[in-house]
């Protein structure tokens, strides 16, 4: 496990995938498996480098408020270095998950062109006028083509939640999944992770 120290911020991060892929996809989630390969099996089927971000809930607390220093627009500045020292130069793929989400709404913004492929798994709508107002904002600055996977079941990242991201969104489509489970109704990453790969690193098919 290696430690990412950037100016700020610090984040636990682990790369897998082929290691001298020209294709990098960056995931941004929460939780113990946050730096864990989803489904090794649809990784390993890629021709594809992906460096998957533990955050934490400090680290995407306000994080519509973009503008100003909070604690996710500076997690939002460091992942943005991070990308740019990852990335080699070339376009790369962007996943955020659940919570995470919006922060890699900011940090696609920050980084315009250079993320030319946005997954948003199981994100939720904003909840107050002003969090919609801002992330409205945010959202129609992102050329990235994105991809909405929220749950049939999420009763916070559901059908409304995707199209509401969708009709701000200048380039994205939603597709609705079964959730986990009984017990839990949200979109498990490993379930949908060779569909998200298939987005965010299209052309990447080992033959």
């Amino acid at each position: 496990m290696m430690q990412a120290a950037v100016p700020a911020a610090d984040f636990e991060f682990r790369s897998f995938g082929a290691p001298g892929a020209e294709r990098a996809v960056f995931v941004l989630r929460e939780g113990p498996a946050a730096t864990t390969d989803p489904d090794p099996a649809a990784t390993s089927r890629r021709d594809v480098r992906v460096i998957a971000v533990g955050v934490t809930a400090d680290d995407i607390e306000d994080p519509s408020s973009y503008r100003g220093a909070t604690p996710a627009a500076i997690a939002a500045a460091a992942l943005v270095r991070m990308v740019d020292e990852e990335a080699h130069g070339r376009p790369v793929g962007l996943v955020g998950v659940g919570a995470a989400g919006e922060l890699s709404l900011m940090v696609a913004a920050r980084l315009g062109a250079a993320v030319d492929r946005l997954v948003l798994v199981g994100i939720a709508e904003p909840r107050t006028g002003l969090d919609r107002e801002e992330v409205a904002e945010l959202l129609g600055t992102i050329p990235a083509q994105t991809l909405i996977l929220n749950s049939r079941d999420d009763p916070e990242a559901s059908a409304a939640a995707a199209r509401w991201h969708e009709e701000r969104l200048p380039s994205a489509r939603v597709e609705m999944v079964p959730g986990a489970g009984d017990t839990d109704p949200r979109v498990s990453l490993p379930d949908v992770w060779d569909r998200v790969l298939s987005h965010a690193a299209p052309g990447t098919v080992r033959p």
